[in-house]
């Protein structure tokens, strides 16, 4: 019996941990709940508009691509939205990271219209006070094949959920 016993036990830990990957992102940059650099922000508050740098690690084996949402839901208050500063889907599920780059310019996957109208990174810009930002990484099961438009990751996670096999967000600060 105790044979059989430790047989049920291995074969469950196999299972769980066969594909048991848990999508995470980071930055170099900061750690999550920390400041957010300066030149990451706009030209307009000090910044230099470059795009946050960011590490993927432990992509799920089954995702055929990534996708990432940096928005800012204390524009709400002010902008009457949640602000999208980027939006970059069909990010192929090797890379291990995104370099900071001047206006997130990255070379790979598809970048979607942000808040401010254009297909860029649009660096943080807080109107008032200080914002927490919201870096959420997605691994999808397909890739999304087309430029998306302004979207939150509220609104993502709607359109894609039966999608997305799995997610990670870290958050900063920026005044």
């Amino acid at each position: 019996m105790k044979k059989f016993q430790i047989f049920l036990l291995f074969i469950t830990f196999f299972s769980f941990t066969s594909n048991s990957y848990a999508i995470e992102i980071s930055s170099p940059a900061f750690k999550d709940g920390d400041d957010i650099p300066k030149k990451y922000g706009c030209s307009y508050n000090g910044g230099k508009n470059i795009s946050i740098p960011i590490n993927f690690s432990d992509v799920p084996d089954n995702a055929k691509s990534l996708a990432l949402i940096i928005d800012d839901p204390d524009a709400k208050s002010v902008a009457g939205k949640i602000w999208v500063h980027w939006i970059l889907t069909d990010i192929p599920p090797n890379t291990k990271s995104l370099k900071e780059v001047k206006n997130g310019k990255v070379g790979i996957g598809k970048t979607g219209r942000n808040s401010d109208g254009k297909k860029n990174y649009s660096g943080m810009c807080p109107p008032n006070g200080t914002h927490t930002y919201n870096i959420k990484a997605y691994a999808l099961d397909s890739e999304i094949e087309k430029t998306l438009g302004e979207m939150t990751q509220k609104k993502f996670e709607k359109k894609y959920k039966n999608n997305i096999i799995d997610s990670f967000m870290f958050s900063g600060k920026f005044k």
